[in-house]
C-alpha cells in the first residue's frame, strides 16, 4: 500500500496541486486531497519539483516482435514475398518477453503499448497489446485480438512489386484488399448456412445434441480473423502516409461497414475535416525520423495540433524500433512545438491510447478504480531534460 503526497499530479482534466494518491495492492484506491494514510502504508513524498503522471501507452510499436540489438534474426514481423494476406497470423506469437526494449520502456514511463505485426502485406495479421513487464507472455498480455494490422502505399506495392507479383500499384492495393474482404464475406455466408444447417439436423434428430457445426466446413484461419472485423468485433490498425491512401482506407471501411484507425496518418492534417467527420481515431508518429522516404515528404509537427482542434481523437506512437520507445515523450514534445498544450499532448499518450486500445477501464489515467501504472517524474515530462525516477506497474514498484 502507498500514498503519494504532495508534487504536482496529472489527471485527466490536467495538473493538479497538492494531490494525494492511494494505492491499495494493483489498484487506485483513492484520489484527493488530505487522504488519511492506512495503517501500514509506505508513504512517499514528492518534491515540489516533482511530477505524478499515469503510465504512458505507446498506440503502435513492434514491441517484441522487432526484437532490440540482436540484428535481422529479431526481425520477426513481416511475411514476405509469399503472399499479400497474412490475415493468419497474430504479433503475439512472437513477442520475445525479455526484448530488452520492455525494460527501457519501463525506465522511460511507458508502462503498456500495443505490439504489432510489420507493414509488409495488405492484411499483416492480429494486433496485440501488452503492458510492459513479465517473464512470460500470458504475464504481459492484455489482448491478442486488438486489431487487424492492415497496408495501404508504399510498402506492399514495394515488397510485391520488386519481384514481379501484385500488388504493384496502389490500384492492385485497394483491389486486392476489396476481394479478400469479398472472399470473407462468402466465407461468412458460407459459415452460417453450415451452422444453421447443423443446427435444423439437430432440431430433427440427425445430429446429436452439442455437435460442433464446424465440423461440417472447412475452417480458413484467416478468414476467420478478417471476419472478426467485418462483425465489428476489432477494427482495421491501417497503416499509410499519403492523403489519397488515407481517402482509400475511409472508402474501403465505408464500403464494408468496418471500424478503422489511421496510424501514421502522415498527411491527414491536410484533410482534417474529412477525418473528423467520419469520428475517426488517428495515430500519429514516428515524428522525428529521418524523411527517407517519398511518402514522409510532408510530415509536420503540426499534425497533431491541427487534427485535434478539427475535433479527431489522437494518439501518438513511436512505431518502435522505426523510434526507440524511450522517444514517446519526445513526440509529446514535438507535438507542442507543434501548437498543443502539454496537457494536450499527454492525453494522446495516455487517456486517448486506453480508449483506443480498449483498456480506459483499467489504464490511462490516475482515478480510483484503475490499475496503479504511475512514474515520477523529476520535473516538467514533456522537458526531456527530466527523468523518470519511479515507476509502478499494477502496484509494483519496478525501478
Amino acid at each position: 500500500m502507498y500514498l503519494f503526497t504532495r508534487g504536482t499530479v496529472y489527471l485527466e482534466d490536467g495538473f493538479h496541486k497538492d494531490i494525494d494518491v492511494l494505492v491499495n495492492g494493483k489498484r487506485i484506491d483513492k484520489v484527493g486531497k488530505n487522504i488519511n494514510p492506512p495503517a501500514g502504508c509506505k508513504k512517499v513524498k514528492l518534491t515540489s519539483g516533482q511530477y505524478l503522471l499515469p503510465g504512458l501507452i505507446d498506440a503502435h510499436t513492434h514491441l517484441g516482435v522487432f526484437e532490440d540489438g540482436v540484428g535481422m534474426i529479431g526481425n520477426q514481423g513481416n511475411e514476405y514475398g509469399g503472399d499479400p494476406n497474412t490475415a493468419f497470423v497474430r504479433a503475439m506469437d512472437a513477442i520475445y518477453p525479455k526484448d530488452v526494449a520492455f525494460e527501457e520502456a519501463r525506465q522511460n514511463g511507458v508502462t503498456a503499448a500495443g505490439a504489432f505485426p510489420g507493414s509488409a502485406n495488405l492484411f499483416g495479421g492480429m494486433c496485440a497489446t501488452v503492458k510492459c513487464y513479465g517473464e512470460t507472455l500470458e504475464e504481459m498480455l492484455i489482448d491478442g485480438y486488438h486489431g487487424m494490422k492492415m497496408a495501404m502505399g508504399e510498402n506492399p506495392f514495394r515488397v510485391y512489386g520488386t519481384i514481379g507479383k501484385s500488388p504493384s500499384t496502389r490500384m492492385a492495393v485497394a483491389g486486392l484488399i476489396r476481394k479478400i474482404l469479398i472472399e470473407t464475406q462468402n466465407y461468412i455466408a458460407k459459415r452460417k448456412e453450415a451452422e444453421e444447417a447443423s443446427a435444423k439436423g439437430a432440431k430433427k434428430g440427425r445430429i446429436k445434441n452439442g455437435d460442433n457445426a464446424k465440423k461440417h466446413f472447412d475452417i480458413n484461419l484467416g478468414y476467420e480473423h478478417i471476419a472478426m472485423l467485418l462483425e465489428k468485433k476489432i477494427p482495421a490498425r491501417f497503416h499509410m502516409h499519403r492523403r489519397d491512401d488515407i481517402e482509400t482506407a475511409l472508402r474501403i471501411a465505408d464500403e464494408f461497414g468496418f471500424k478503422v484507425i489511421l496510424d501514421h496518418c502522415t498527411e491527414g492534417w491536410m484533410i482534417p475535416e474529412i477525418i473528423a467527420k467520419r469520428k475517426v481515431p488517428v495515430v500519429i508518429g514516428p515524428m522525428d525520423t529521418g524523411k527517407f522516404k517519398y511518402e514522409l515528404k510532408n510530415r509536420d509537427i503540426k499534425a497533431p495540433y491541427i487534427l485535434h482542434k478539427a475535433g479527431v481523437m489522437v494518439s501518438l506512437m513511436t512505431d518502435h524500433p522505426v523510434m526507440p520507445i524511450r522517444s514517446l515523450r519526445m513526440n509529446g514534445a514535438l507535438a507542442v512545438r507543434g501548437g498543443l498544450k502539454d496537457e494536450e499532448a499527454l492525453r494522446m499518450m495516455t487517456i486517448n491510447t486506453a480508449k483506443l486500445l480498449r483498456v480506459e477501464k483499467d489504464m490511462g489515467s490516475i482515478a480510483k478504480g484503475k490499475l496503479a501504472n504511475m512514474a515520477i517524474y523529476s520535473g516538467e515530462p514533456l522537458d526531456m531534460r527530466s527523468e523518470v525516477q519511479h515507476v509502478w506497474i499494477e502496484g509494483e514498484e519496478l525501478m
